[in-house]
């Protein structure tokens, strides 16, 4: 278990969200008491592609779901440090199962640039995390994920939950045991989330349930002594969270000792990857629409300079709510910046509508970076609203990217801006 560390992030205050069973309007679900999920995104499943909220924290090689990355049978993503952090609403996996089954669940996560695979190696608790309360779907990835996905601290992505690309057979990492035959234990490299777990004496017909021990399994005290130093050991049988049930046929003896592996000697089968489906993510397209575009703690930002002064007002708009800028001058504005920069050519135009309230003014339009601007459009605005467009490729030629909507002031003005929003 640990808390999260947001990497690289400035210029930012992350607000913290309630720990609350109503999913924040369009910005995903959170789990209820049970364990249960939703799609976010507008998604049908989980199998589909959802919005993902990613943050990084340097994860430790053995952590809450109490299986060592470095194992030799896991896939080489794994060893390599692709991982990631569950939050607590979600930690009975996609399947909506008891709590710990995410442990070992595989999704594929894609950001602006990239598409990699991570497996649920850890926890990011409620408490003292304000991010994995559940009011947005939210990955915690090692930091070794966040460098895979061209990440640079808190951004959005989309992810989708696949089967496991492991080879070879699902094994046992011993945790603890005794010579009375309590052994703790936890499954790894298996291809789906794992729902039960049966065990039973070589030889017998009669399974046991094993019992869920924090995020790992144990044998029950009642039913111990198949595995004690003087028996023969005993056999697995384990549900998957899609409910296939599989005999596992390898006998787990007391040679095997803590810290060892043992090969159960078969593997989940099957394939719910959705044929020909590739999730993409692509900012979002609207800037201010009644509100700033995008999901909390990610979502577009106000940033104004000199004495322009912004706030949001709901008289005199074309609809709902809009911006209203104060102290608009020369050398005076502001940008709305996104916190992931991106190619130009992602949209076509962007669209506004804008007035002055009081007279009339000008005032430039063009989208920038943090270190290069395309070309300024101006406009003159009047008490009636008009209409603003920005054709993309033509004014960001030889630029490689952007992340503001820049406004600067050519005339003094109080302006009033709507419907910013992009088009591809």
């Amino acid at each position: 278990m640990r808390v999260s560390v947001l990497v690289g992030i400035a210029a930012l205050t992350v607000s913290g969200c309630a720990s609350d069973s109503t999913p924040e309007d369009g910005n995903g679900a959170r789990a209820g008491a049970t364990g249960s999920v939703t799609p976010t995104g507008g998604s049908a499943s989980w199998d589909s592609c959802n919005s993902v909220r990613l943050t990084m924290y340097p994860a430790a090689d053995v952590a809450w779901c109490s299986f060592d990355r470095n194992a030799p049978m896991l896939p080489e993503f794994v060893r390599s440090g692709l991982t990631l952090a569950i939050p607590e609403p979600w930690d009975g996996s996609s399947y909506d199962g008891a709590p710990g089954e995410a442990c070992g669940e595989c999704w594929e996560i894609t950001s602006l640039t990239q598409t990699r695979i991570a497996m649920v190696h850890d926890l990011c608790p409620v408490q003292g995390n304000p991010l994995c309360t559940g009011r947005h779907f939210d990955f915690d990835l090692s930091v070794e994920t966040g460098q895979a996905l061209g990440l640079d601290g808190l951004q959005e992505g989309r992810a989708r939950r696949v089967p496991c690309p492991v080879t070879g057979n699902a094994h046992l990492s011993i945790l603890g045991r005794d010579q009375w035959g309590s052994v703790r234990f936890q499954v790894i490299n298996q291809r789906f989330p794992v729902r039960t777990i049966e065990y039973r004496a070589a030889g017998d017909t009669t399974y046991y349930a094993a019992e869920r021990s924090a995020a790992a399994w144990a044998v029950s005290n009642e039913h111990r002594d198949m595995f004690n130093e003087s028996s023969s050991g005993g056999t697995f049988r384990m549900t998957s969270a899609r409910g296939e049930q599989v005999v596992m046929p390898n006998v787990l003896t007391y040679d095997f000792k803590v810290g060892s592996y043992f090969d159960l000697g078969a593997q989940f089968s099957g394939d719910s990857v959705i044929p020909g489906l590739k999730c993409e993510f692509v900012p979002p397209q609207d800037v201010y629409l009644d509100g700033y575009g995008g999901i909390e703690a990610a979502s577009w930002v106000m940033n104004p300079w000199g004495s322009a002064s912004p706030s949001e007002v709901s008289d005199g708009c074309v609809s709902g709510k809009c911006l209203r800028i104060a102290g608009m001058a020369p050398s005076m504005g502001f940008h709305i910046f996104y916190r992931q920069s991106f190619a130009p050519s992602t949209f076509k135009t962007l669209h506004f509508a804008l007035r002055a309230e009081l007279g009339a003014g000008v005032v430039d339009a063009l989208l920038t970076s943090d270190t290069a601007a395309c070309a300024r459009t101006t406009f003159t605005v009047s008490e009636a609203w008009s209409e603003g467009s920005i054709d993309i490729a033509s004014a960001c030629a030889g630029i490689d990217s952007i992340r503001n909507v820049t406004f600067n002031g050519v005339t003094p003005l109080t302006l009033l801006l709507d419907d910013i929003r992009f088009e591809r």
